[in-house]
């Protein structure tokens, strides 16, 4: 027997002969024992087209059950997997292609030969994250299985995910947060859904109903549509918690979904990551989402966090625990090269309360100089943003835009005339149709910036 045959299959090998559904779609479901079986299969496929044993492969993975078993299969070979949203074009993935020399590209369930020389790559590479989204071919984050493992195993700690539970995907597996909802579930042998359906469509509050669905993961875009969708309104006895990571969503919102889920006897967890340390970081615990809206909790179980000050109230965020990456990889050169480091510097500026739980005020990036005074551009937008009106903010140095939807320019011009925080002649306002967003949901402030400040 193959030595591949053998291995355990990462996320379901304790599963593997159970008859519980672990995926399904709107046309079909498949068992754990299944699954297993249909990766086994791949697996025996792809062994015969010859690649070397730590092959690096390219696979843009879908929210599909087929997708599922093209990456468990190659990580279960132990191949080295980068992994694209399907929405990348073409260019973006030749350029990946160029820079890590790939044997194989996997899309649309295709196995295509690329190159065949040998790479050397470190023996702890498990997968690659692109750092850039569909929009381009920027470096990526380098993550071993232990990564992958230890994230799991202390998201599973704190979140009351059972074996029972039913979930859909709402956020694309090539994204951290994603790829973290189908981890944890696997792991406990729960199961995860895929739809052609939106929030936006009858079909998708219908499953979430009739399945039922126990519990729901979203980016802040996402719950801002919930909430325009009167999600707050809605009767779904079955759901018993929803976890929100991503970004800030604004602290009005963490209110009136806190106070939904007190109300209905639910749980709303507020997180915080990054796909540096694989997705999960922090976690405010649902007790404590009405008293502290802004806040991001404390690490997760197994890891630390500290704050290492810079002259004002508020220094960087620094995390230290078994999911933070190798590295980073930007060529097939540094695939071998990895020196990861104990502690990661998030490049976020926090500050922690008497209560041990932290508070995040912003980017280290996302700070510039106006009139040789320091910006925080996070500030500006919390400071603008109302319940009514979202702001965005970018800039440089002695020049910031302000962003809000047209429908609300007037407003922003208003608030900004009556509450001045700088110069005239330092700031502009632009109106937008509707907000540009990255494929994981997340503001697209490199298109921001491009539109009023070139090229970046």
């Amino acid at each position: 027997m193959n030595k591949h045959q053998q291995t355990a299959i990462p996320f379901i090998g304790a599963h593997q002969h159970s008859a519980k559904t672990a995926l399904f779609d709107d046309e079909q479901s498949v068992s754990y024992r299944t699954l297993t079986e249909m990766i086994n299969q791949r697996r025996q496929t792809w062994l015969s087209m010859q690649l070397p044993p730590r092959a690096v492969v390219v696979l843009t993975i879908d929210n599909s059950i087929a997708g599922v078993v093209d990456y468990l299969s190659a990580l279960s070979l132990d191949w080295v997997v980068l992994l694209l949203n399907p929405a990348c074009d073409d260019l973006i993935l030749q350029r990946y292609c160029d820079a890590l020399r790939p044997h194989a590209v996997i899309r649309d369930g295709a196995l295509t030969l690329r190159h065949s020389d040998e790479i050397a790559v470190d023996c702890n590479l498990s997968i690659l994250l692109s750092t850039s989204g569909s929009t381009g071919a920027g470096k990526c984050v380098a993550l071993s299985q232990r990564n992958l493992l230890a994230n799991a195993e202390s998201i599973l700690a704190f979140l009351p995910i059972e074996s029972d539970d039913i979930t859909l995907a709402t956020m694309p597996l090539s994204y951290s947060y994603g790829l973290s909802v189908l981890h944890t579930h696997l792991l406990r042998g729960a199961s995860i859904g895929f739809t052609r359906y939106t929030v936006f469509d009858k079909a998708f509050w219908e499953k979430v109903k009739t399945l039922p669905v126990h519990s729901l993961a979203g980016v802040p875009s996402f719950y801002e549509m919930l909430l325009r969708l009167r999600f707050t309104r809605m009767e779904l006895p079955a759901l018993r918690y929803f976890t929100q990571a991503g970004g800030r969503l604004a602290s009005t919102d963490v209110t009136t979904l806190g106070e939904y889920a007190h109300t209905n006897h639910k749980q709303f967890f507020v997180m915080y990551g990054q796909t540096e340390a694989t997705a999960r970081i922090a976690f405010l615990e649902p007790q404590k989402v009405l008293k502290k809206p802004d806040s991001i909790g404390q690490a997760i179980p197994g890891g630390r966090l500290e704050i290492r000050m810079q002259n004002s109230d508020a220094g960087e965020l620094y995390y230290k625990g078994q999911n933070v990456m190798l590295g980073y990889v930007e060529c097939a050169e540094q695939l071998a090269e990895l020196n990861p480091e104990d502690w990661l510097a998030t490049g976020d500026l926090a500050w922690q309360d008497e209560e041990g739980d932290f508070f995040i005020v912003g980017r280290i990036k996302r700070i510039i100089k106006v009139a040789g005074e320091r910006v925080n551009l996070d500030a500006l937008e919390q400071f603008y943003s109302d319940d009514a009106m979202q702001v965005r903010c970018v800039g440089e140095d002695n020049k910031v835009v302000f962003f809000a939807l047209q429908k609300h320019l007037g407003a922003l011009q208003e608030k900004m005339a009556t509450h001045p925080l700088l110069p005239a002649r330092n700031q502009m306002v632009s109106g937008l149709g509707e907000w540009p967003l990255l494929s994981n949901g997340k503001p697209d402030y490199q298109q921001l910036a491009n539109r009023v400040l070139g090229p970046q």
